[in-house]
């Protein structure tokens, strides 16, 4: 996990240190994109970065109303209502990507890259 000089409480822009970076899980494998982030607030109505969305169910709302709607046609396909969600505990270092320290099988947000692997590997010549 983030050390604990690094896990301080301290300020960071999601737009500028998160958004849109490569997710690497621990053994340094691709394990998808940062398309979104989930806030909950301390009692003091400062807001905690609690975790990692990611996954077309996160990015689409970015990318407007089409997309949003073929977000959740897809995620109703694969059996899920909600995008991948990565515990912000699990994150060991960021930048210039973000470090995790669990395995890509076992994040939610893969579930997608598997699903549309199936798809694609049906497709004549998609190899």
């Amino acid at each position: 996990m983030i050390s604990p000089s690094e896990n301080a409480p301290r300020t960071i822009d999601i737009g500028l240190d998160l958004l849109d970076r490569q997710l690497l899980d621990r053994d340094e494998r691709p394990a998808g994109k940062v398309d979104d982030v989930e806030l909950t607030f301390d009692e003091d109505g400062v807001p905690v970065l609690t975790a990692i969305l990611s996954g077309p169910g996160a990015l689409a709302p970015r990318l407007g109303r089409l997309a949003d709607l073929v977000a959740s046609w897809r995620l109703r396909l694969e059996g899920r209502a909600e995008p991948g969600r990565v515990p912000f505990g699990s994150v060991t270092r960021m930048r210039p990507d973000v470090r995790l320290a669990i395995s890509r099988e076992e994040l939610d947000s893969m579930v997608s890259e598997r699903w549309a692997t199936r798809i694609v590997r049906r497709i004549p010549g998609a190899r």
